[in-house]
């Protein structure tokens, strides 16, 4: 069925209150879970930028049943 998940960034100890255009204007998004790690990437960042956060910080959705979901970095490629 799916899980209801919250932002939040642990370094800043905030949770994450704005509008978010993929879960109909509002703060929380579902099935995360189910997301390839670009498209979460893709939510992670768009809660990042629009906190105005740091791209450094640490942020994690929390699911209403407990996952915990931590927002995917950039790989670095080594040649």
């Amino acid at each position: 069925m799916g899980q209801y998940y919250k932002f939040v960034n642990t370094t800043r100890q905030q949770e994450s209150t704005i509008s978010l255009p993929f879960n109909f204007g509002l703060s929380w998004a579902k099935s995360l879970e189910r997301l390839s790690d670009e498209e979460l990437k893709e939510k992670f960042d768009y809660v990042i930028e629009n906190n105005n956060w740091r791209q450094d910080d640490e942020v994690i959705a929390i699911g209403d049943y407990g996952n915990i979901i931590y927002s995917p970095k950039s790989k670095n490629k080594q040649f």
